[in-house]
């Protein structure tokens, strides 16, 4: 259970999944570097098919293995094989589809998706959600557009996590705070009085731009153009939020998990080495494993000069774009991310629906989490763009550097912005601004 949790943890913290040297070749060469044409699906699709994945626990399997059976009794002529991977997902994702023996239907994270969307390797899904009735708007906006690339959807995002303010409110109550910070002025506030009330900074954070880039497009910027034809990361506003949140560490206000002792900022809350850390809702079975008696709170992440943003972590059903049978891979595609199936899977309540018709629902089955599925209208998806993963471990080795006093806040944009524009690959003429999972909104 702990490796599980673990492997979920590393998959929602976004740690970079570099697609191996070849694979986005091999694919582009196999397919002519884009997705081919997709007929609507029939009514009466039969066939076997093949799904993988990376559940996050045995309860996510067993759920996953029910919702199966409500598809085999809704389709008879559909046979299902489920063939869920434990550990080292991606990488057996990324040799399976090398050798073209992948399965028909897999989970794809948002991160790497945009190489093997511009490798041809996906089954574009554009045709078969017209004919089915199925609608961008039916999704939360920055998961949808996270699958987007080129003018084409290649996921339905199955569902979601975001970051919340997490807090523990005995630390809160001893330092006389009454209420949570819901802006970085009170933050820094509320981190003040914290340090002077325990001697200690309070607040833990990573030099990680899985979670720099919350504070980033809160400030109003971005990553990609409006218009998506060039790199904007390196911005007046861009700076204002990178010294803002490393100067939270400079100040002394924030530590580090690895300044802390901890392993990461949850465990640094759960050791009572702080009081506000910015995670996931994944937190909770974490708390629960090794803190169980922590009380906590949530709020929304501070809104910065641009108003409230964050980042939504999340996964797709996707087909490859070789499977011999298409249009079964679709009807998988469509109930496993419809109203019902992912109703039945996020019940759960680890992931978040991804349709907004849920949210309602969800939020009062789990009222002390709302914070998390509020943000589902305003997070931006976590995605990079083709080359994003790339981008990703530069970035962050760069943010290593800042926080170890090598480089100063200007220098590090200028990086990330010469990195970005050296691993970053726009999309195509056509794609649509709203294309840019970076763009203005919403995983």
């Amino acid at each position: 259970m702990i490796d599980e949790l673990r492997q979920r943890k590393v998959s929602m913290r976004a740690r970079a999944l570099a697609v191996p040297a070849g694979l986005a070749l091999a694919g582009a060469a196999r397919f002519g570097g884009v997705a081919r044409a997709q007929t609507p699906p029939a009514s009466n699709a039969s066939g076997s098919i093949r799904l993988t994945g990376a559940p996050s626990s045995p309860a996510e399997t067993d759920i996953v293995n029910q919702v199966l059976a409500d598809f085999a009794k809704a389709y008879p002529n559909i046979k299902v094989t489920f063939e869920p991977i434990s550990t080292d997902y991606f990488t057996k994702l990324q040799t399976d589809l090398a050798a073209g023996n992948v399965a028909d239907v897999f989970y794809l994270d948002s991160l790497p998706a945009p190489d093997l969307m511009a490798a041809g390797q996906l089954l574009a899904l554009d045709d078969y959600m017209a004919a089915s009735g199925v609608k961008e708007s039916d999704f939360f906006p920055g998961l949808i557009k996270s699958y987007q690339y080129g003018g084409k959807t290649y996921g339905l995002p199955k569902d979601f996590s975001s970051l919340a303010m997490i807090y523990s409110t005995k630390a809160f109550s001893d330092a006389g705070i009454t209420a949570a910070p819901t802006t970085w002025d009170e933050l820094s506030a509320a981190a003040k009085t914290l340090k002077d009330k325990t001697g200690q900074p309070q607040i833990c954070i990573p030099p990680d731009v899985a979670r720099e880039f919350a504070f980033h497009f809160a400030a109003g910027a971005e990553i990609i153009s409006a218009d998506g034809s060039k790199i904007v990361i390196d911005s007046p506003e861009a700076k204002t939020a990178l010294d803002y949140y490393y100067g939270l560490y400079k100040d002394g206000l924030a530590t580090t998990p690895a300044d802390a002792g901890a392993s990461w900022p949850g465990d640094a809350l759960a050791k009572g080495l702080s009081a506000i850390v910015f995670e996931g809702n994944w937190f909770f079975p974490f708390q629960e494993q090794n803190a169980p008696d922590l009380k906590v709170g949530i709020a929304e992440m501070p809104a910065g000069p641009a108003g409230k943003a964050d980042l939504a972590f999340t996964v797709s059903y996707s087909a490859y774009s070789g499977t011999k049978n298409p249009d079964a891979a679709w009807t998988l595609i469509n109930f496993l991310t419809g109203p019902d199936g992912m109703k039945k899977a996020t019940d759960l309540g680890l992931a978040m629906p991804s349709r907004p018709s849920l949210s309602d629902a969800w939020g009062q089955k789990f009222p002390e989490r709302q914070p998390f599925i509020a943000a589902g209208a305003y997070a931006h998806g976590w995605q990079l763009g083709a080359g994003g993963n790339a981008f990703y471990n530069d970035a962050n080795a760069d943010f290593q550097g800042l926080f170890a006093g090598k480089l100063d806040t200007a220098t590090t944009l200028q990086k990330w912005q010469q990195e970005a524009e050296n691993r970053i690959k726009l999309a195509p003429a056509g794609a649509t601004p709203a294309s840019s999972p970076v763009a203005s909104p919403a995983y």
